[in-house]
């Protein structure tokens, strides 16, 4: 098996990478447990000068979007430590061990006020401190002189995953409970399928493309339109679903939200030959694991 290292190997997309691919890799996670604190860069010199290898995944952040923001501006809070400097601390490792760097990152990085679909090469110009902070980690992760591959993926679901609860579980428990709160109608977001996250990893390994990648579903829309299709799936009428308005929550909110983050991913499409799930074809999908 090939050995590869990665952070944040057990989350929500990670441990999905792991499952589907645990006879083809063999993962070095390196977090607390294994000793390794990315933010200080001799712990994370002295794991990898342990554990060869040519490629790492770093799925590693903080990213709770609240608690970012209260940081807003803060080099010295947990959110930047862990997304900048944890980030600048690997980049300059791989490079100098001629590992080829796999940075995960988000549509966060946006403002949500282009009319069409972002692309890779759209300007970043994020409105709040988690995106900033991911922002100016891609620009470390480049600037290092690493080989690098940039994914940003995007409202990342899955089948089943009981230590963090993603965005169609969060809606599907909302409908059993009958207590989902009423759902934005006038922005748009982009569901990714964390099963196609998980191979475009394998073919990023494989291929080791240079730049930034798209890795997002092939669907863009409202939180409003997702619910009703997560409660027609499910088996719930689709009037069940309440329709909210994110100008009126605004209205109230101390933290900006993206309007429009639709995302295009032909290039990834493209350049590692893929195909990326439609929501409807995801939510099939993951409605069929958790039937078996």
């Amino acid at each position: 098996m090939k050995k590869i290292l990665a952070t944040g190997a057990v989350g929500l997309v990670g441990s999905r990478f792991l499952e589907m691919f645990k006879d083809k890799y063999e993962v070095a996670n390196m977090d607390i447990l294994s000793g390794v604190d990315i933010t200080d860069k001799a712990s994370v010199e002295k794991f990898v000068s342990a554990n060869p290898s040519d490629v790492m995944i770093h799925l590693a952040a903080f990213t709770d979007t609240n608690k970012a923001w209260e940081e807003k501006g803060n080099t010295e809070g947990i959110c930047y430590k862990v997304n900048v400097v944890g980030t600048k601390n690997l980049a300059e490792v791989c490079a100098s061990h001629g590992i080829h760097l796999i940075h995960i990152s988000t549509d966060y990085v946006f403002d949500g006020t282009k009319d069409g679909a972002y692309v890779e090469d759209d300007a970043t110009a994020p409105l709040e401190w988690y995106g900033e902070t991911k922002a100016i980690a891609e620009a470390v992760v480049k600037d290092s002189g690493v080989s690098y591959t940039i994914v940003r993926i995007a409202y990342p679901y899955r089948a089943n995953f009981e230590k963090k609860p993603d965005l169609i579980k969060k809606i599907r428990a909302g409908l059993e409970s009958g207590k989902l709160y009423p759902q934005f109608s006038d922005t748009i977001i982009t569901p990714t399928l964390i099963d196609d996250i998980a191979h475009a990893f394998d073919k990023i390994i494989e291929l080791k493309p240079q730049g930034i990648y798209h890795v997002t579903g092939s669907t863009a829309l409202s939180p409003f339109e997702l619910a009703q299709k997560v409660a027609v799936a499910y088996g719930f009428g689709k009037d069940v679903v309440k329709e909210g308005s994110l100008t009126e929550y605004l209205k109230t909110a101390s933290r900006p939200f993206a309007r429009k983050v639709a995302m295009d991913n032909s290039k990834a499409a493209k350049d590692l030959g893929l195909t990326f799930a439609t929501v409807d074809e995801g939510l099939a999908e993951i409605k069929k694991q958790q039937e078996l």
